[in-house]
């Protein structure tokens, strides 16, 4: 679905200025807690700072850095409610959900109160590849170069891949999105990158300062890409009464790739966004990104955003000499005519780096070493329990994740198990621990469940309360009541044939193929195998659409060969692009339900779904089956802010 530039981006008094920076507007997401092997001692794990409240509206610029709301560098924002965008298109953004947000996308946020209202993302760099550099590690798109980062415990934030796991998976005429900032040499300084299967839509874009600008033929290069030349004669020049300069920062969009002719290499630009105006003038703005152009206090640029921090707060530990080049930084001040006056300035440093964060539940559960949460894999093999232990881990586990941003995901150095919201319906399935029939209780995701003379319990298959056992998987209802600590049943369900005897289960998960043949190919960490019993959906697919790029939804048998999990996929649905009948965007959205409330009313992934629609299609289950905890991935178009579902897949665990 399409939202008007105009809708982009708000000023302060509520009037709306253009957004001009393709972006997605997104929310939300979750947990996180970690600590290595080593340690002597689980530590507690550090929790984002609350975002300080605005009595008025105030913008938001940086990385997103975890979740459990919105994590924007280290620093958490309520997510209750807001609106997401993805703006592929300078001119008509397309609405996306919380669900697509991801770690390493930079974007651009509304806040009221101190709650976010509006959140975009931007890309810098769109384009197809050109050239690898493994031992650089860089990449060079139409010219531009890009500058992929390491992970590091105590460096800038590392560049968080998607579509591949290494540099050497990328292939020249790969299409890529990548999210970061223009640094001092032109170079794109990458914080994300996500290898995509070209569908003929594409729109590219370069970014970076103008330099030998040619008014008279509406002409320029990119500083950095003398090898590339824009030219803008049928242009639209954004925001409007936006002036190209020599040394400005823009962002070019063009519908085709640049097109080589009598030796000169052109991309013919649709629009050029002069990124010094993209933001309002805003009493309260916050930046973070890497440090560049930097001249001194008074004059240098974090992000896109050029900064005057000569009078501002030096915080935790900053000196003077540590505002350099490519550091780390954070800033807050008021914006006028395109320049931050900070009042005040950190610099990241080895004992202040930005942690990954997240909290949330367990949506996709392969092993300790390779599980989903928020939409983020995590590895916790390594991790400290400051609460609960690694057998409490199961898809629909509520966490609380602390660790490193990587390339792949997040290592996990502490993990937190915690109890589902209080006072709130909701539901837990999972393997039964700790059983004590004398006293009605038993564990099951790490949480105390208890249940009486009035629960209602539904067996199956030679079950009863009597025959209950270790290793039995029940799915219970009720609430968790935080006083006591205990999770108060009102209904359970199970069946003798569950118990849990460490053989075959399904699970299901989407994501980018990469690494594909005929045999097998991976989606994040997994690698999945393909047999001649696999289905490929929908109706008249190939092996030969599984393609590096292409976006599935995949369901798989997980077994245990040799101490290692084994997936082979029992069908593959490859999501490809589809508009609705008003034009906009056909959107896919996975997770499991929360706040349920009706099938007109429920939550997935933070984002509100109604289900009731009378051509609603159901796969693997029917509209009774919907209920808290339920996993689902929906198809279907935003309304108002309402996800409405033109199908709905019950996926397993």
């Amino acid at each position: 679905m399409k939202t008007p530039q105009s809708l982009a981006w708000r000023r302060p008094a509520g009037i709306f200025v253009s957004l001009l920076t393709a972006a997605a507007l997104a929310a939300c997401g979750g947990g996180g807690g970690s600590s290595s092997a080593d340690a002597p001692a689980p530590t507690p794990a550090p929790t984002a700072p609350p975002a300080p409240a605005a009595s008025a509206a105030s913008l938001v610029e940086g990385t997103i850095t975890g979740f459990g709301s919105v994590i924007i560098d280290g620093q958490r924002f309520d997510d209750t409610g807001a609106k997401v965008a993805i703006a592929n298109n300078p001119e008509a953004s397309s609405q996306a959900t919380l669900g697509d947000l991801r770690t390493g996308m930079r974007v651009q946020a509304e806040l009221k109160d101190g709650v976010l209202q509006n959140l975009a993302v931007n890309f810098a760099l769109v384009g197809t590849l050109s050239a690898i550099d493994t031992s650089a590690g860089s990449l060079n798109v139409f010219g531009q170069t890009i500058k992929v980062v390491s992970a590091t415990a105590t460096g800038p934030l590392p560049t968080v891949f998607e579509g591949f796991n290494a540099l050497s998976q990328l292939a020249v005429g790969d299409l890529l999105k990548v999210s970061g900032t223009v640094a001092s040499d032109g170079s794109i300084t990458a914080t994300r990158i996500e290898r995509r299967l070209k569908d003929g839509s594409e729109i590219y874009r370069l970014s970076g300062a103008v330099q030998g600008l040619d008014s008279a033929n509406r002409r320029f290069t990119l500083g950095g890409n003398s090898s590339v030349s824009v030219d803008y004669s049928n242009a639209k020049l954004l925001p409007s009464g936006a002036v190209i300069e020599n040394g400005k920062l823009v962002s070019v969009v063009a519908k085709s790739a640049p097109a080589t002719t009598g030796g000169s290499t052109v991309l013919t630009a649709s629009a050029v966004e002069v990124r010094s105006k993209k933001l309002p003038d805003s009493p309260d703005l916050s930046i973070g990104g890497q440090i560049s152009d930097f001249q001194s206090l008074a004059s240098l640029r974090i992000g896109d955003v050029q900064v005057d921090a000569s009078s501002a707060t030096l915080k935790e530990g900053t000196v003077a000499a540590d505002v350099v080049n490519g550091a780390q930084a954070y800033a807050q001040g008021a914006l006028s005519a395109g320049v931050l006056k900070a009042t005040s300035l950190k610099v990241f440093k080895p004992e202040t780096a930005l942690k990954a964060q997240l909290s949330g539940q367990v949506t996709d559960f392969v092993s300790i070493a390779n599980f989903t949460l928020r939409g983020t894999v995590v590895d916790g093999s390594n991790a400290s329990f400051s609460k609960g232990k690694a057998a409490d881990i199961a898809t629909g586990t509520w966490l609380k994740v602390t660790g490193q941003l990587t390339s792949s995901g997040v290592v996990a150095k502490e993990i937190e198990v915690q109890a589902p919201p209080a006072n709130k319906p909701s539901s837990l399935q999972g393997a039964i621990s700790g059983l004590d029939l004398a006293n009605k209780k038993l564990s099951l995701l790490g949480v105390t469940v208890q249940w009486s003379d009035a629960t209602k319990f539904s067996f199956e298959g030679g079950l009863s309360l009597s025959t209950l056992a270790n290793g039995v998987v029940l799915s219970v209802e009720g609430s968790f009541d935080a006083t006591t600590n205990v999770f108060t049943v009102t209904s359970m369900k199970g069946s003798a044939a569950s118990a849990n005897t460490g053989g075959i289960r399904t699970v299901g998960f989407s994501g980018l193929i990469f690494n594909a043949s005929s045999s097998s190919f991976q989606v994040g960490s997994n690698t999945v195998l393909i047999s001649n019993t696999t289905q490929l959906q929908p109706s008249g697919s190939t092996l030969a659409d599984l393609k590096n790029g292409a976006k599935v939804s995949v369901k798989a048998s997980l077994t245990t060969v040799d101490g290692k999990p084994v997936l082979t996929a029992l069908s593959i649905e490859i999501e490809k692009p589809e508009k609705d009948s008003a034009g906009g965007d056909v959107l896919y959205l996975a997770g499991l339900v929360t706040d349920f409330s009706s099938s007109a009313n429920f939550t997935l992934a933070g984002q509100k779904v109604d289900a009731s629609g009378s051509n609603v299609e159901f796969i693997d289950g029917n509209a009774a089956k919907l209920a808290n905890g339920a996993k689902l991935e929906i198809k279907g178009s935003l309304t108002n802010g309402v996800l409405i579902a033109k199908r709905v897949h019950f996926m397993p665990g």
